[in-house]
């Protein structure tokens, strides 16, 4: 799974420039952290949102908000994971922007969360065409 994950996230980064961080990232798991951490935390969204707000008015802003919390809670995942990856931390400690072609670690953990908030949300969508048939007054929604 650390493989599947770390393939999405290589059209976003220069190997070459990021591959100090990515290989930190690849070599501690996170990737797979991160996968594992797509589908339960869209899961669990999806659960609160097609049994325990059943029925709720409004269901399309609803189940978007929900897609885009799914999408937040992503985020502040991925942010966890990198702020705790030692690798990572120890490269913000040693960063300098004075150092010619220095890749700002910080920037990178504030990227690598933007796309795991796309990549979440993406993840949340598909996975309510699916999880819709476990509502009673949603089976319509989102389509």
């Amino acid at each position: 799974m650390n493989n599947v994950v770390a393939s999405l996230y290589d059209p976003w980064f220069n190997y070459e420039l990021y591959s100090d961080l990515l290989n930190a990232v690849y070599n501690a798991f996170d990737f797979q952290k991160l996968g594992i951490a797509y589908l339960v935390v869209s899961i669990v969204c999806l659960l609160v949102f097609y049994k325990v707000l059943d029925p709720i008015k409004k269901p399309r802003l609803k189940w978007f908000l929900t897609t885009v919390c799914s999408g937040i809670l992503m985020l502040i995942v991925c942010c966890v994971l990198l702020y705790n990856n030692n690798e990572v931390l120890m490269s913000i400690a040693s960063y300098s922007p004075s150092q010619p072609n220095a890749i700002n670690p910080e920037y990178f953990i504030i990227q690598m969360a933007a796309i795991t908030f796309l990549y979440g949300v993406i993840t949340a969508m598909l996975l309510s065409v699916l999880m819709k048939y476990l509502s009673a007054a949603n089976t319509k929604n989102p389509f």
